[in-house]
Order: structure tokens, then C-alpha cells, then sequence
């Protein structure tokens, strides 16, 4: 068997490797770069988004007649085969932070992810697996400074706790991320951009392999920055010119950093590579544009330029994620694909749970649940009054349902989002608490 074949979807056998489809990838659960058949229930989900798929008869494993092959025939999914070496330590604090409710996967089962746990409760284990997470990535980082090797076994230790509690609750990390204040820019970043990737991945129904690929990537975006002086990665003002050339480096030596391990995928350089190009060809190194930029480098791309946005940084005040979401929305197809910008905003929200909002009474409040079909009028639980002064009782507001103020004299809504940390309010609290 050799090139490809475009077939109908009823064609289809189990042992065939489908290579494209016959509609936009982001449309589908499916992802672009391919995928065998394994089973009826591949093809019956198959059937409910297309009706004809590009098959690789290379790659395909079937028999010389065309008969099917059987599962044991079938290449296996990519895992390491090695038993991965952790620092014990870690290991030991992040061990038990899997969840024991079942993860429902889209890819096998063609239905969206849902949430199989509350916010309130997620927070509990997601507030450990984010401390660590940060540790994690700054033990690793750390070592790559003093010349050591990069420890990929550990950061995926890391990335694996992080999907779980995504497809449990994905605003639980995503809260947590926003309240990030204090901590080293580079490895928050990364943490952060990790987390949004997530976000995005669960949303677009990524399988759970591919999530920790895209966390891992995503995780790695600024690895080269290790190598820079912390005078030059902490100034407070704008990059000189010659600064700047030597910041944008940190692409080339991110690669170098991360292809010294040879089992590396693909999809992780892609991520790395191509994090600062832009759809329209103004980005960095390379100059790319358009859908020649991999899917995964656009995922990437996004993923970090909405964290840089909502964070602080030495000569940057974080945006509120409302004035984030117009930027990343004038900049579509500009800076990035409209429809990739779409995904990112339905999947994040402007106002989305756990951040700080005021409202045009001039009462602050705190967002605790997304109206799906109205996502400009979320719930919220109001915490200061008019004055800026917490209330004796909090109050929960459905914008959606509650169009009007207390004194039914004026609509009610939301004014403008607020940054982290704004009046130095927690929204952590008002779900434990």
C-alpha cells in the first residue's frame, strides 16, 4: 500500500490510519495529525463528524487483502517504556493527587468533557497540585541554570496531576493561576501558560495523551530563558535594542535545551519553535504565518501571550482578563487565528470564574459560575459595597436572571473586570471559606 486515499467514512476498517478529515480540525474532537482505528467505536464516532477521511495506506495496518487487521497488529500509542526517574521528594508529595472519580475521554467517546467535580471541592486538591506544580518547575529550571540536564521525567510528573484536575474542574487551576502575585516570573509564567494550554486542550477535546503533551509544551515555552542573567530577566524597564535580539534567543536556545533529549515529541518542539510567531508573519525566528504555523505552535502562542497579559511583569501592570480578551480579539488574524481566538475566549471567558469584577452600582464582586448562553452576565457573589467596603453578608447575583440594582432604579451589570488581587481580595476564600 502506498500514498493516500480519500474514502468514505463507512469504508472504513479497523487498522487503518487516518491521516485528515474532511472538515476543520477544531470543528471535530479529533486531532489533525492522525490516528488509527482501533475499534467500531472509532468509526461510529468518526461517522458523527464526517463523511470522508483521508487515509495513509503507508501507515496502515492491514492486511494484503484488505481485510481488517487484528488490535494485536495495530501499532501501539506512544508511551515511554521506561519507568521514569523522579526526585523522590516530589514524587512522594505529588503521589495520591490522582483522582478516583472516573475521567470521561472525549476522543473515546465522541461527548464533551464534564465536570465531575465542584469548584469548591477541586480547589482543595488543585491548591496542592498548583504549590507543587510551581516547585516542580522551579527545581527544574534551577538545575538548567547550574548546568544540569533538563529533568523531563519530573516535569511530567508535574504536567499529569494538572490534566486530572483540568478535566475534573478546569477553573479551579485557572483561579488559582490569576492569583499568582509574588512569585518568580519565569517559572509562574510557565506554570501559567501550562494551565491555559490545558484549559484550551480540554475544551477543543484533546485526548488526555495529547493534554500532556500540550502541557508539557507549554510548560517548556521560555526554558531557554534559564540561561539568561537574572539582571536581564527581572529589569524593570523596557529591553534595549541588543537586549532584545538576546531575549528573542531564548527560541533557539530553548530547542537545543530540549533536543538533547532524542525521544522528545514533536509536538513539544513544534510548541517551542513557534510560540512567538505570528499569523501574519511579523512574529519570531522564523518569520511563519498563516496555518504553515503548527497547530500546536498556535495553541502555545495564545496560551502564552493571554498569561503574559493577565500577570505582572517587571514593566507591565497585569490586565484584568476582560481587557486581555479584547486584545487577543483585535489581534485576531492578525497576531493569531481568528477561529483558534474564538476557541480560547469561549474555553477562558471574559469574566471568568473566580476573577474580580465591579459592577456599574459600584459594588465588587467576585464571579463563582459562567452563564453559558449569556456569557457576559456570569453569577457573582458581591463582596464590597458601593464605598469599597466589605459587606456583612455576600450575596449572589445571577446577572442573568437579576437585570436590575437593589433599588430597581437601574440595570444592573458588570462595569469592567478587575486585576488579581484588586483591593486585596482572595476569591480563593469565598469558595473554601
Amino acid at each position: 500500500m502506498t500514498g493516500y486515499d480519500s474514502i468514505s467514512v463507512d469504508q472504513l476498517q479497523i487498522g487503518m490510519y487516518v491521516s485528515k478529515l474532511d472538515r476543520p480540525w477544531l470543528e471535530t474532537p479529533f486531532l489533525f495529525q492522525g490516528f488509527y482505528v482501533r475499534g467500531k467505536d472509532d468509526i461510529v464516532a468518526l461517522r458523527r463528524y464526517c463523511k470522508t477521511v483521508f487515509i495513509d495506506k503507508e501507515q496502515s495496518a492491514v492486511s494484503a487483502n484488505g481485510a481488517s487487521a487484528p488490535v494485536s497488529e495495530i501499532p501501539a500509542k506512544r508511551q515511554d517504556d521506561q519507568v521514569a526517574k523522579r526526585k523522590p521528594s516530589l514524587l512522594r508529595r505529588l503521589a495520591g493527587r490522582l483522582s478516583q472519580k472516573p475521567i470521561v475521554d472525549h476522543q473515546a467517546t465522541g461527548t464533551f468533557y464534564r465536570d465531575t467535580s465542584s469548584l469548591k471541592d477541586e480547589l482543595v486538591p488543585a491548591t496542592e497540585i498548583h504549590k507543587l506544580a510551581f516547585i516542580g518547575v522551579q527545581e527544574v529550571f534551577t538545575d538548567l541554570k547550574n548546568n544540569k540536564n533538563l529533568d523531563f521525567k519530573s516535569l511530567t510528573t508535574v504536567v499529569d496531576p494538572m490534566i486530572d484536575s483540568v478535566l475534573r474542574n478546569q477553573d479551579a487551576l485557572a483561579c488559582l493561576t490569576r492569583m499568582r502575585r509574588k512569585d518568580n516570573y519565569l517559572y509562574g509564567h510557565s506554570l501559567g501558560t501550562a494551565v491555559w494550554a490545558l484549559v484550551l486542550g480540554r475544551h477543543i477535546g484533546l485526548d488526555r495523551e495529547t493534554l500532556q503533551t500540550v502541557g508539557l509544551g507549554a510548560m517548556l515555552l521560555d526554558v531557554g530563558k534559564t540561561q539568561f542573567s537574572t539582571e536581564l530577566l527581572t529589569k524593570p524597564e523596557r529591553l534595549e535594542t541588543e537586549e532584545h535580539k538576546l531575549m528573542k534567543r531564548h527560541v533557539e536556545i530553548g530547542l537545543e535545551i530540549v533536543k538533547k533529549n532524542r525521544s522528545m515529541d514533536r509536538r513539544v518542539l513544534e510548541m517551542i519553535a513557534n510560540h512567538h510567531e505570528r499569523y501574519n508573519g511579523t512574529g519570531y525566528p522564523n518569520g511563519v504565518s498563516g496555518n504553515d504555523i503548527p497547530v500546536y505552535g498556535r495553541i502555545a502562542g495564545l496560551a502564552d501571550c493571554y498569561d503574559a497579559m493577565i500577570t505582572k511583569r517587571p514593566y507591565a501592570t497585569a490586565m484584568s482578563s476582560l481587557d486581555a480578551m479584547r486584545q487577543l480579539r483585535q489581534r485576531a488574524d492578525v497576531d493569531f487565528q481568528a477561529e483558534m481566538v474564538d476557541q480560547f475566549m469561549q474555553a477562558v471567558s471574559a469574566f471568568p470564574t473566580g476573577t474580580l469584577v465591579e459592577l456599574n452600582t459600584g459594588e465588587v464582586g467576585v464571579v463563582m459560575s459562567q452563564n453559558n448562553l449569556r456569557r457576559l452576565r456570569p453569577t457573582v457573589m458581591v463582596v464590597l459595597d458601593a464605598d469599597k467596603q466589605q459587606r456583612a453578608d455576600f450575596p449572589i447575583v445571577d446577572l442573568a436572571v437579576q437585570t436590575k440594582a437593589a433599588d430597581e432604579k437601574q440595570s444592573l451589570w458588570i462595569a469592567h473586570g478587575l486585576e488579581p488581587g484588586a483591593y486585596g481580595i482572595d476569591p480563593v476564600k469565598y469558595y473554601v471559606g
